[in-house]
């Protein structure tokens, strides 16, 4: 994929240069300390469900604008990109000409958002996003956060992996378009999704 993605910004102008490819957040980061590229193209599939890396992205640098691309329906990862920095957001499928025109139009200091997620977006500003259900474990790994436990505590209160518990705690925060821990808690009890 990265192989085609420099190839389709290559064919879409001779003006690009393609400073580095990553295959991991912490190549991306370094890549990006070093090379210190005008726009980063970030693939969500490469980031955890709390978004870190794009967290840590921004903390570390936090002028160059990140495009971030994700597959069509992930609309709430989407707004979770959003919320950790991300500047910009594409499906995969957006072709070379469109990634370099989104790439133009966020070092020109604009925002991109496919339509999709434009919708989704104010959806969720006015309220009015569909809520998917949380699956019983994931409500269950959730009211133990809202009791103050840690995955660790959880985990064995819950006779599960910590990995298992992070994999339900990010599962929960997508549907819930949250992006931290405690505010997963506070919209699902808004929602009605649990109670503690």
């Amino acid at each position: 994929m990265r192989a085609g993605l420099s190839a389709m910004l290559g064919e879409a102008s001779d003006a690009v240069n393609v400073v580095g490819e990553a295959e991991s957040v912490e190549i991306c980061l370094e890549l990006a300390r070093v090379a210190r590229p005008q726009v980063v193209i970030f693939d969500l599939a490469l980031d955890d469900d709390e978004m870190s890396g794009l967290w840590r992205m921004r903390a570390q640098s936090p002028a160059v604008p990140v495009l971030a691309l994700c597959d069509p329906s992930a609309n709430a990862r989407v707004l979770l990109a959003l919320q950790a920095g991300a500047r910009g957001c594409l499906p995969k499928t957006a072709t070379g000409a469109e990634l370099l025109k989104a790439a133009t139009q966020l070092v020109e200091g604009q925002t991109i958002l496919h339509p999709a997620a434009t919708a989704t977006l104010l959806e969720q500003l006015r309220g009015e996003a569909p809520f998917e259900s949380l699956t019983a474990r994931e409500a269950e790994v959730l009211r133990h956060v809202a009791n103050g436990l840690t995955n660790k505590a959880i985990a064995v209160r819950l006779g599960i992996s910590e990995h298992t518990v992070k994999f339900h705690l990010g599962s929960a925060m997508g549907k819930l378009g949250a992006a931290s821990r405690a505010e997963a808690v506070a919209v699902a009890m808004r929602r009605g999704a649990i109670s503690v």
